[in-house]
């Protein structure tokens, strides 16, 4: 049973995110402002362990573990991220990704 009412926007980004307090280095498959999809490897995330996931430089979206199969795992931030950060990992034009005045966008977290 699908529980998001939100889009999903494709996203493949290295990302840094922390899942119960070990950091590690993991590829965003999909954002939308109440959660990400990200895959990463060597890791049993059990549902409802915190995480923080590091978006622009000075964001960090603070979330749960709402799911894992394989390598692929599901976060539910706690509180929506701005609708700009996520068009801005969905941009189609790369070149303008380089421009991080987003970073002030929605509510940084540190």
């Amino acid at each position: 049973m699908e529980r998001r009412s939100e889009r999903r926007s494709l996203a493949l980004d290295d990302l840094r995110i922390t899942i119960g307090g070990v950091g590690l280095r993991c590829s965003m498959r999909n954002l939308s402002p109440s959660g990400c999809m990200v895959e990463c490897h060597d890791i049993v995330a059990e549902v409802g362990t915190p995480a923080e996931v590091a978006l622009l430089p000075g964001h960090v979206a603070l979330g749960e573990v709402a799911w894992q199969l394989g390598e692929s795992i599901g976060i539910f931030f706690l509180e929506p991220i701005s609708p700009k950060v996520v068009a801005h990992y969905a941009l189609d034009d790369w070149m303008l990704r380089n421009d991080w005045t987003l970073a002030s966008l929605g509510t940084p977290r540190g």
